[in-house]
């Protein structure tokens, strides 16, 4: 498959361009505590939906106890919660990754499940069976449109690689009548595009929730 190239994000550009989220974030949490306003949910029973929606691609793989899955974003561990009863998931692995110091030692206290390691990484470091990630590509802060979709493709593509079986993954919907200047706002056609192009064919627009957001599933 062909590869994206001439992006000009190395990893100094990278730092760069993460530093103002991680700031924002660890902020967030010294603010509000390892609840969904640190995460910036509206409500608890948004956050949770999505989740629910995430662990629909685990409905595939019935056959098994012991299912491994990235969390990348995973802010406090909130995700957690949502798999942890899962048939699926009763001798399974979770590796949460973030870049924020002051939600990964949340997540350590929030959660002290042995299944699960929490790792500071703006990249999936480990391989597992599946791979989600909610709501971590939505904020940009002071990244151009340009180099946040080049980032958080060449993201995806990384994430992939680390990937055995399904990746989930959210993002704001362009056609949202909602604006925020610090966020990001993409096509759901174009990501279905670079998922078939870059990742596999198998590729799913599983949700359009409201006109605001998507979630989009890809299988090897």
């Amino acid at each position: 498959m062909d590869k994206i190239v001439n992006t000009n994000l190395d990893k100094e550009k990278t730092a760069e361009m993460l530093k103002p989220i991680e700031d924002c974030f660890n902020w967030s949490m010294q603010r509000y505590g390892p609840n969904h306003r640190a995460v910036a949910w509206r409500d608890a029973k948004r956050q949770i939906r999505r989740f629910q929606i995430f662990m629909g691609l685990l409905y595939y793989d019935t056959s098994r106890n012991n299912i491994s899955i990235n969390d990348l974003g995973c802010g406090y561990g909130a995700m957690f919660k949502s798999l942890k009863d899962l048939p699926q998931f009763s001798d399974g692995t979770y590796f949460g990754y973030d870049i924020s110091d002051e939600m990964l030692s949340a997540a350590r206290k929030e959660v002290l499940d042995p299944r699960c390691i929490f790792i500071k990484s703006h990249i999936a470091t480990e391989r597992a069976d599946y791979s989600f990630v909610s709501g971590t590509y939505n904020m940009r802060m002071n990244s151009s449109n340009e180099q946040w979709l080049t980032y958080v493709k060449m993201n995806l593509e990384q994430l992939w690689t680390k990937t055995r079986i399904g990746l989930g993954f959210n993002m704001l919907n362009i056609q949202s009548p909602l604006r925020d200047k610090t966020l990001f706002y993409a096509d759901p056609f174009d990501f279905i595009n670079f998922c078939k192009n870059h990742l596999s064919e198998k590729v799913s627009l599983s949700k359009i929730l409201n006109p605001n957001e998507f979630v989009i599933f890809v299988r090897k």
